[in-house]
């Protein structure tokens, strides 16, 4: 899918997602809450499979990649996410269970990047997360999602 058509597509996902997602009513749980939930600390939530299982993000610190992840995140995360990844984003404020806490600096440095990237590629519609967070591994490329992983691991340290 080419340039102009994506970002059509990106655009409209975003607009789609800030028009239903709010009408989802309050979600019941602080921000993150559901994905850390029944994991002991230490320990990625839900059972990352054997594909993303042993993952490491080639692009680890590449400044070029976190930018291009910052420019992602702002166009696909930021809307739930939050502008600096608190899970405080005006999509997210209506879903249940709300976007998960990107800053948290004791939590996020114990998840796997095969754990991201594949959240990230994935979405978050199965057990043990059932939530509305999107799958753009459609949409991204493997390099676009190391990018985000990139810029994603900023967030908290």
């Amino acid at each position: 899918m080419g340039g102009p058509r994506r970002i059509f597509l990106v655009f409209g996902l975003i607009l789609m997602a800030a028009i239903v997602l709010p009408a989802c009513g309050p979600g019941s749980e602080a921000p993150g809450e559901a994905m850390l939930a029944d994991s002991p600390a230490g320990a990625e939530p839900g059972a990352v499979p054997e594909k993303y299982r042993d993952l490491v993000n080639p692009l680890a610190g590449d400044p070029e990649a976190i930018a291009a992840g910052s420019q992602a995140y702002a166009s696909l995360c930021s809307q739930c996410h939050g502008s600096q990844g608190a899970g405080d984003g005006p999509a997210g404020a209506g879903v249940d269970p709300m976007p998960g806490d990107l800053t948290d600096s004791a939590r996020m440095p114990t998840l796997s990047d095969g754990y991201l990237f594949w959240r990230i590629s994935e979405g978050g519609s199965f057990d043990p997360f059932n939530s509305l967070m999107p799958s753009w591994g459609t949409l991204l490329s493997e390099r676009e999602i190391w990018e985000l992983v990139s810029y994603i691991r900023t967030l908290s340290s």
